[in-house]
């Protein structure tokens, strides 16, 4: 007794090893829906778009860093002056170091540092030169305070907002597109299961009018005529199953992997419930989407603006040099608390006449905005006469499926009956035949009434946005 249990639970564990290697055995929709979203080519490219937004957002503050400029040369002068005063023959070097950093608020401040040597060839006398400065300049212009900056950095978390919300919208176009693949498999399945069960009958009559033939109770024909049901049932299941892996071909790809059988539920039930109440429509990435670019361009317009002020910028320079020809002294009194300085405070004006550049620019922006104001007015319309048809048509399917359901019951009762007579001898095989053809086609409606209304469901979702919602929820 012992060894026959241990024989069962070997088999049992290879067949659950078997199945395990080549996929995953009996996969809850949940975690297929999840496995779609982590594995799936289109949207990891929409995760990376995100990223790419992410980057750019990041670029405008990365930009205001502090920055490093430095120069140097060595050179030598033999041409001929023209007067000894202008004499300017003789070797050098100079050495420029300067540093600066921007603000968000358009401002720039920098320091300044200037080496340089000079030796006359007349004399071969050798000077030193340091020269130090800071600059501070603001702008007061179309970039008043940083404000044409800050737009940018709003502009620009506008478009990593948007591009998470295409990325939600592609999740949800991948997920419409599997679901639909999976409801054909979940039909497949379930046409396969009525298919072998009919064979399994046709096999069973086959058998008994075989032994009626051979008892003389029946005829030979009868017997041929149930052959032949037998093997056309038999080429139905072959059928069913070259449906099914076309379907899991085509779920496969989606998931990058190999799907099995098994990891399709049979169609019993609708998974989607039936709970239609006008759903608000706002939710619908598409209309999100377009919402958020309405957004992004309203802040373009508005930067776009501020492109019809003048550059205006205000600056204050400071400057301390000292020569001498001593390098060290020349460095240390040249710094800038040397009392041989210089300071500038002044303002710079830029103004394009016209502006007919800017102009232009700002109209183009307009007329993109009013173009987007009126696809989301078509898109919002639609998606409410999506929205109507949808639920009308789930209301006939869910008719359909009560009164189909009364005809499989009178299927069943009449093939019943039918078997009944033809056993008794009151009866054609071919009546019984079709009585059988006739349970089979309702059994058929059925279950393709159940797919249906299931799209139909995953559509009325989708439109709201509320697919993966629903799906994971039942």
């Amino acid at each position: 007794m012992l060894s026959v249990n241990l024989r069962h639970w070997f088999i049992k564990t290879l067949t659950l090893l078997l199945f395990s290697s080549s996929g995953t055995l009996f996969a809850d929709l949940g975690d297929l829906v999840r496995e779609l979203e982590g594995t799936n080519g289109d949207v990891k490219k929409a995760q990376d778009q995100v990223q790419l937004a992410i980057f750019s957002k990041d670029f405008i503050s990365a930009k205001m860093g502090w920055y490093l400029n430095g120069s140097s040369g060595i050179g030598q002068n033999n041409l001929e002056p023209s007067s000894a005063y202008t004499d300017s023959r003789g070797s050098g070097w100079n050495f420029n170091a300067n540093i600066s950093k921007p603000f968000l608020w358009g401002g720039t401040f920098q320091i300044t540092n200037s080496l340089n040597s000079s030796t006359a060839k007349a004399t071969s006398k050798t000077t030193y030169s340091f020269q130090q400065g800071l600059n501070y300049s603001q702008d007061l212009g179309k970039n008043f305070l940083g404000r044409e900056t800050y737009k940018s950095l709003a502009i620009a978390g506008e478009e990593v907002e948007a591009q998470k919300i295409m990325k939600s919208l592609v999740k949800e176009n991948k997920l419409i597109e599997f679901y639909s693949i999976y409801i054909n498999a979940s039909l497949e399945r379930a046409l396969l299961k009525l298919e072998k069960n009919a064979l399994q009958r046709a096999k069973k009559r086959s058998e008994l009018i075989r032994g009626w033939v051979r008892d003389g109770l029946k005829r030979k024909v009868d017997w041929q005529q149930a052959v032949m049901t037998e093997l056309e049932k038999a080429e139905r299941v072959e059928m069913a199953n070259l449906r099914i892996k076309g379907v899991l071909d085509s779920l496969s790809k989606l998931l990058h992997r190999k799907v099995n059988t098994l990891e399709i539920d049979i169609l019993k039930k609708n998974k989607l419930s039936f709970q239609i109440k006008g759903e608000n429509l706002l939710k619908n990435k598409n209309l999100v989407l377009l919402s958020k670019r309405m957004n992004q361009m309203k802040l373009n317009i508005e930067k776009s603006g501020y492109s019809l002020a003048p550059t205006i910028k205000a600056y204050a320079d400071y400057n301390s040099n000292q020569y001498d020809s001593e390098l060290g002294k020349s460095i240390s009194k040249g710094a800038l608390w040397n009392a041989d300085n210089q300071y500038t405070i002044g303002v710079n004006l830029t103004w394009p006449l016209g502006f007919k550049a800017e102009n232009i620019e700002k109209a183009k922006l307009k007329l993109q905005l009013n173009g987007l104001g009126r696809e989301k007015k078509k898109l919002t319309q639609n998606l409410k006469i999506n929205q109507h048809f949808l639920e009308q048509q789930l209301y006939l399917l869910e008719e359909s499926l009560k009164s189909s359901a009364k005809r499989l019951v009178l299927s069943k009762n009449i093939l019943k009956e039918y078997t009944k007579l033809y056993d008794l001898g009151q009866m054609d095989l071919d009546q019984v035949i079709r009585a059988e053809e006739m349970r089979i086609g309702t059994e058929t409606s059925i279950v393709n009434y159940l797919a249906q209304k299931e799209r139909y469901l995953a559509n009325y979702y989708h439109l709201n946005g509320k697919l993966k919602k629903s799906l994971l929820r039942n």
